[in-house]
């Protein structure tokens, strides 16, 4: 990445079949989906993506399908981190070897800055591409502060982007803009807090809304300066952008829409992973009702 990532990228969920083997059918047809929304990049192997739940030779088929199904058109991120700086080492070789345009790394298992630091560097000068912090507390337990965060920019080559999901998200964006302002900002949390990020300097957002024209829709609003139009499409999405953010059941939500849209066969998710139900397809079909995604749009 010679150039700030901006834009709007997605999280993209690892598909499987109804016995829970890796679908790597409706894999392709989802990131092609995914390309002709519009989308500007997509991360694979992500907390999203049931990495954790996929064995060695499963994670290196869907990086192998995914970049296959780019073909090009948009860049394929992989998410490569682990407990251990080595694991992570091999892990970001191998993604890198697959064809990933970089890496997104959550810290490791230690809450001290000079651990950290060490970790980002270490990979960095092993694997010799871009990496993508993934500043998550709620999932990785560990707070990256940003004064730490403006030192790895500053002293890591590699290290230039943050996926920040760490609430209250503005007033951190604010800090980093005043510490490194060429920093690449990337939102998350489900899109839920998009437009206030932006206001605040973010350059984009990496997420796993299932909707992500609607995303972009409110990117291309902001950039070009409509803000009314950025606002009329944000406060119209936040029922649905707010219910399928749920804690554990969210994934079964994501795959359960990408199903509807046709993008997938399937919304299972391996256990121990929450299931779609009827009484969630009930609340989904009654948000939708009200909510309709496409209109939000085309008004």
């Amino acid at each position: 990445m010679s150039e700030r990532l901006k834009g709007v990228h997605t999280i993209v969920p690892t598909p499987f079949d109804e016995q829970g083997e890796l679908d790597g059918e409706s894999l392709f047809q989802l990131i092609d989906f995914l390309v002709r929304l519009g989308v500007d990049g997509v991360v694979v192997l992500g907390v999203m993506g049931e990495a954790p739940k996929l064995g060695e030779t499963e994670q290196a088929e869907v990086l192998r399908i995914a970049v296959q199904a780019a073909a090009g058109r948009i860049p394929v991120f992989a998410g490569a981190g682990a407990a251990g700086t080595d694991l992570a080492i091999a892990k970001g070789i191998a993604a890198m070897r697959g064809g990933a345009a970089g890496l997104l790394v959550a810290p490791p298992p230690v809450q001290k800055n000079g651990v950290i630091f060490d970790y980002y560097r270490r990979i960095g000068e092993a694997v010799q591409a871009p990496l993508i912090r993934h500043d998550y507390p709620a999932t990785t337990g560990i707070l990256l502060d940003a004064e730490l965060v403006a030192r790895m920019f500053g002293e890591i080559e590699q290290v230039k982007v943050i996926k920040l999901e760490e609430p209250p998200t503005g007033p951190k964006i604010t800090q980093l803009r005043r510490l490194c302002p060429e920093l690449s900002i990337l939102g998350g949390l489900g899109g839920m807090y998009f437009l206030d990020e932006l206001q605040r300097g973010a350059d984009g957002i990496m997420t796993g809304f299932s909707y992500p024209e609607l995303l972009k829709a409110i990117y291309r609003s902001f950039i070009r300066n409509d803000l009314a139009e950025a606002q009329r499409i944000f406060y119209s999405a936040c029922p649905l952008l707010r219910y399928e953010f749920q804690p554990g059941i969210g994934l079964a939500l994501h795959k359960e829409i990408y199903r509807q849209r046709g993008a997938i066969r399937t919304a299972h998710v391996r256990h121990p992973g929450a299931q779609i139900d009827a009484e969630l397809k009930r609340e989904l079909a009654q948000l939708l009702a009200y909510c309709p995604p496409e209109r939000l749009i085309s008004v």
